[in-house]
């Protein structure tokens, strides 16, 4: 007689062979599902069209050998019971038919089976696609993912499995990762330098700069992970390839996935990220498993704000989730260091990761044009003031168009357009105002032939733009905003809080017209201070440094 023991295993032992009884079948049910569909794609006309033609049945034979040989046993081998539900079927005469009948596989009255859609694809990929999603879930996998936790339990248990970008290429997708990496030129490379495009903006600026420190230091690729634009190729190093794979990657439904892919194939041993959402992003969901093989760094610039005035951008929604992560976060003032570091009361092993990297000028220090401006100031009916940067909110182009109409005994020549915002309406500006395209190029500004320059952010960094002018002496009336009190203060130029508004900037640029001598002393420290702090040199060992 059983006892009650045995019969509570005996219990144990059926519920185990009806789930597995149950898993099977569903799993097989799952296949015939999968089948059916990709059959039900093809097209019916396309099917008649084969019916009719020598050359087709010869085709059609041939497919069904193919489906007999590669197909039939890997179904059969990932589930034997499909076998009695599955079965090859005898090609259709070629006499043409109302209604077509299946092809290759018997189905619901009504469905046409053509395994074209199928057969498209690699054989062996959808093969080791079927092998590797059966051992994901099964026993032995379970088994292993139940050793491992045993060794540390915060593997836990096997809930799910994702499929990967390896090898063999069974995702559709993969092909634009392999069309990526086939961009990529062999060998290894020591950096990687991730950039979201290549436009006009200081941060593309910083990227060349960058790109341009490290290839003189290893091997480095230049990749664009965003959007295709290369306006500005001559700010990059020309040894250092610059591959577009954003259109690749926009193909692709799991982005972040796929770039951390084409990083682990590259194997660099630094990673750069200047301003691209897509490495942003990758790095928060990826950052601490890409740390192991390569040091990942970061760059900050300034953060942006929405018309309510909130801040907003990478700064904001990317710095304290991956800066664990980072080997070293390259900020381009001290101004952000210390608002991140006082906003997030950051301990010392954090802060020690953050690291100020002032850009350095792309002009060498040269003869001030002070001299030159104040000589020809006789020559000139009225002051002339410059003005260049985007037409856009937080560039304060409208400040510009109040100060004009304040100020009609100066000129003011402006140079820019909208880049981010709608453009404002320059039909009514003052007659004291011209407007004029972009620059290319310093030399094309009358610089010699003007008083100074006017900077009128609300909001920033440290722009570029002021850094290349104290390169050449150029007096500066700006906006005490961000980090660009570190450049000019009142011993290197004139400084606007902007809660002051029109009337603040009036009253510097009276005061520095009015001043010749401080206008000499002014831009000669500038000059001393862009040369000390912004050289190349200076930015390579800094580059060497971290």
């Amino acid at each position: 007689m059983m006892s009650a023991f045995d019969q509570q295993e005996e219990i144990a032992r059926l519920r185990a062979i009806v789930a597995d009884y149950e898993r099977k079948s569903h799993r097989s049910k799952w296949l015939i599902r999968q089948l059916i569909k990709k059959i039900r794609n093809a097209p019916r006309d396309f099917v008649m069209r084969m019916k009719n033609s020598r050359r087709k049945r010869r085709e059609r034979a041939a497919l069904a050998r193919a489906v007999r040989v590669h197909i039939a046993p890997a179904v059969q081998e990932i589930d034997p019971s499909v076998s009695t539900a599955v079965t090859l079927a005898p090609p259709p005469p070629a006499s043409a038919c109302a209604e077509p009948r299946p092809m290759f596989f018997h189905v619901a009255p009504g469905e046409v089976a053509d395994l074209i859609s199928i057969l498209e694809r690699d054989q062996a990929s959808s093969l080791a696609l079927a092998h590797m999603d059966r051992f994901c879930g099964s026993r032995e996998m379970a088994a292993l993912v139940a050793e491992a936790a045993a060794i540390d339990p915060e593997v836990g248990s096997l809930t799910g499995h994702e499929m990967g970008y390896l090898t063999p290429f069974q995702d559709t997708e993969y092909r634009a990762v392999r069309q990526a990496m086939d961009k990529i030129p062999g060998g290894e490379f020591d950096a990687v330098v991730l950039v979201p495009f290549g436009k006009l903006g200081g941060a593309d600026l910083v990227g060349g700069v960058l790109a341009t420190a490290l290839a003189g230091l290893g091997r480095t690729l230049i990749l664009r992970t965003d959007l295709p634009d290369w306006d500005r190729p001559d700010w990059y190093p020309p040894e250092a390839p610059a591959i577009d794979i954003s259109g690749d990657l926009a193909m692709i439904h799991r982005r972040t996935r796929a770039l951390y892919v084409i990083l682990q194939q590259i194997a660099p041993r630094r990673i750069f990220n200047v301003n691209s959402r897509l490495a942003f992003d990758m790095m928060v969901e990826y950052g601490a498993r890409l740390a192991v093989t390569s040091k990942l760094y970061s760059y900050y610039f300034c953060a942006d704000r929405d018309p309510h005035g909130n801040e907003v951008g990478y700064p904001i929604w990317y710095f304290a989730n991956i800066l664990p992560h980072l080997q070293t976060a390259i900020f381009d003032t001290e101004y952000l260091v210390k608002v991140l570091t006082d906003r997030y009361e950051l301990p010392a092993e954090m802060r020690a990761r953050m690291r100020t990297v002032y850009t350095p000028a792309r002009m060498p220090v040269r003869e001030s044009v002070v001299e030159k401006q104040i000589a020809s100031s006789v020559t000139r009916e009225r002051p002339r003031i410059l003005w260049g940067g985007r037409l856009d909110r937080q560039k304060r182009f409208d400040l510009v168009i109040e100060l004009a109409q304040v100020m009609p005994d100066v000129q003011f020549d402006c140079w820019g357009k909208a880049v981010l915002d709608a453009p404002p309406d320059l039909s009514s500006l003052p007659k004291n105002m011209n407007m004029h395209p972009p620059f290319a190029d310093y030399d094309e500004l009358p610089l010699a032939d003007a008083d100074g320059w006017l900077y009128t952010a609300e909001w920033d960094g440290l722009p570029t733009i002021l850094i290349e002018l104290g390169t050449i002496g150029m007096p500066i009336v700006a906006s005490a905003v961000g980090g660009v009190p570190e450049l000019i203060d009142d011993t290197t130029g004139w400084l606007v809080s902007p809660s002051e508004g029109v009337a603040g900037y009036e009253r510097a640029i009276r005061q520095m017209l009015a001043d010749a001598d401080g206008r000499r002393a002014r831009t000669a420290a500038l000059q001393a201070r862009v040369a000390e702090r912004h050289a190349p040199a200076t930015y390579l060992r800094a580059i060497e440094e971290i």
